[in-house]
């Protein structure tokens, strides 16, 4: 599987690597750190009345995929990242220091959206977008493998799916 994470890794890196994708990409992940951008959405949503009850879901979902995924899934699997590999392409950020599996901004990010899109129109859209390119920016920017990311969206998906209920 590794192989096969590499592969792809070094597939992003030749055939999309840009200057302006690099500035994009860092940007994107940044938005997903400590969960800033759905703490953003929070805030929105806590100002419509009509919004407040899926609001505090939201909250509530991001903080427990963080907890979980940060403080319980990454220390039991203490998976090296590819960017801590010998040989590999330093983007310009500063390297996280836990472990790479899962994907913990994929599985708040994708959980967030889950929720926020329950809600409809423009921000359940951009809450969508968001977490695309959050995701991807991890597997850009050599910070999770493929396997990292796509565990961290189902996790974020069944997550989401269950706090709405």
């Amino acid at each position: 599987m590794k192989k096969f994470d590499l592969s792809i890794l070094e597939w992003i890196q030749r055939h999309l690597r840009t200057r302006c994708m690099d500035r994009v990409m860092a940007i994107a992940t940044r938005l997903g750190d400590g969960g800033a951008v759905w703490f953003f959405y929070f805030l929105l949503m806590v100002l419509s009345s009509d919004m407040r009850g899926t609001a505090v879901t939201l909250f509530f979902c991001v903080l427990i995929c963080a907890v979980v995924g940060n403080f319980a899934l990454k220390p039991l699997f203490r998976r090296t990242r590819p960017c801590d590999l010998p040989g590999s392409a330093h983007q310009g950020i500063n390297f996280p220091s836990d472990s790479s599996f899962p994907s913990c901004h994929t599985m708040t990010s994708v959980a967030a959206a889950v929720t926020i899109s329950h809600t409809g129109g423009l921000l359940g859209m951009s809450s969508i977008v968001l977490a695309l390119l959050i995701s991807f920016s991890r597997l850009y920017l050599y910070l999770h493998y493929p396997s990292d990311v796509i565990i961290g969206a189902v996790m974020g998906i069944a997550a989401g799916k269950l706090f709405l209920l």
